[in-house]
């Protein structure tokens, strides 16, 4: 009778165990993976007529995603959005038309909650540029950003190293981006 008892003891706990981690399996296996391209966000640069070693703020802006809008295009009402990449970010130059990155050194990019950037994370970075380039792609660093989509929109910036003196009085640049979701429906 006892070891009757011991077994049942055993097995409920054994089956139970057995259900819940079936269960996060099942999660996980109807997670899946959402892409979205990013706005393109336009701006200018007017470089400064001093050669600096320091960094030059390229651009800073903010980027707004609608993790709700991003569940219904894919059918769901309600999920989690788990950990969340860039995949790619890009910077071009638009105008002068002829105009290429001969005069960056680096660059490199990193996200905030907040306008002010402290503190800020590092998402990725470029060296050595083209120079011949009219695009420079930031090589990614595979940094979860999940925790910035609490709020409406989060912070990017681009900072840049110049190796000597920018050509022109002002560049219009664009910045392209995309990032990937791991959404898991509820």
């Amino acid at each position: 009778m006892k070891t009757r008892i011991y077994i049942l003891l055993f097995i409920f706990p054994a089956i139970s165990l057995l259900y819940l981690s079936s269960c996060q399996e099942a999660k996980n296996l109807a997670a899946f993976d959402v892409s979205m391209k990013l706005p393109r966000q336009h701006f200018t640069y007017a470089p400064t007529s001093l050669k600096t070693t320091n960094e030059v703020i390229l651009y800073s802006g903010v980027v707004h995603i609608n993790l709700d809008s991003v569940l219904n295009a894919n059918g769901f009402s309600s999920g989690i959005i788990q950990n969340t990449y860039f995949t790619y970010l890009a910077v071009t130059i638009e105008q002068p038309p002829d105009s290429t990155f001969h005069w960056l050194n680096s660059m490199r990019a990193t996200v905030a909650d907040n306008q002010n950037f402290q503190p800020e994370n590092q998402i990725g970075s470029v060296t050595n540029t083209d120079a011949n380039a009219k695009t420079v792609i930031v090589t990614l660093n595979n940094v979860n950003i999940r925790p910035y989509l609490t709020q409406p929109g989060f912070y990017v910036r681009v900072y840049g190293s110049l190796n000597g003196p920018v050509p022109a009085i002002t560049f219009g640049m664009y910045l392209d981006g995309s990032v990937q979701f791991r959404v898991e429906p509820l």
